[in-house]
């Protein structure tokens, strides 16, 4: 197990604006940072840590974030820490330099419907896709899906370029895709748009074989 020390000093030896992505890749939450540190162009260290097992979680994570969740993203040698996966979002948003498109190169439209994704997908999908998975209610699931597939404009959610809201929600649509499928009569633009990121290189990166839900 490695001390805060230890981790302190991997820090040090970076260059100052170094970027270090400390995760568990089977995570849903995780891989939505991960997808868009991948999309930003910005150069990143990878760290996974276990989050189960008998040895615990090393001390240097639980300096970094007392809630003991990941993902972690440390900017500039470690200066800034951001311990949740909104909060990343952000801020590799704004320095992004890659495919991901950055907020401030969007119209105040395009940012309001960036959010709309990506509040739909904490307070709707993720509630809903839980109830489904573990309870068997489909219907309220296709419901949903249904009313997402309008807003989806192409080939990304908001049109021609990628934004944090599909790094937000491919991680949730896409394990939902895995074990019920989504192309069903009024899906079709989710179906394509889906296809479209398992074609996108920085999100094909992101994708493992074995995951878990988000919960």
């Amino acid at each position: 197990m490695q001390s805060s020390n230890t981790f302190t000093k991997l820090s040090a030896k970076s260059s100052a604006g170094s970027t270090q992505f400390i995760t568990n890749k089977m995570c849903p939450y995780a891989q939505k940072a991960w997808i868009a540190l991948e999309s930003s162009g910005t150069p990143f260290e990878i760290r996974e840590v276990s989050l189960y097992g008998p040895n615990g979680k090393p001390d240097w994570f639980w300096a970094l974030n007392p809630k003991g969740t990941v993902p972690i993203v440390t900017m500039n040698g470690g200066d800034d820490v951001y311990a949740d996966s909104e909060l990343i979002l952000d801020a590799v948003g704004d320095i992004s330099q890659g495919i991901l498109t950055s907020p401030s190169a969007l119209t105040d439209d395009e940012n309001s419907l960036v959010a709309k994704w990506r509040d739909i997908i904490s307070k709707q999908l993720a509630p809903v896709g839980k109830s489904a998975v573990l309870g068997g209610s489909m219907p309220k699931l296709r419901k949903l899906l249904k009313e997402m597939n309008e807003l989806v404009v192409g080939p990304y959610l908001i049109g021609q370029q990628m934004t944090l809201a599909d790094c937000a929600a491919f991680p949730f649509l896409w394990r939902i895709d895995q074990d019920y499928g989504i192309g069903t009569a009024g899906e079709e633009k989710l179906r394509d748009w889906l296809d479209n990121c398992l074609n996108t290189e920085s999100i094909k990166r992101t994708i493992v074989p074995s995951w878990w839900w988000w919960w």
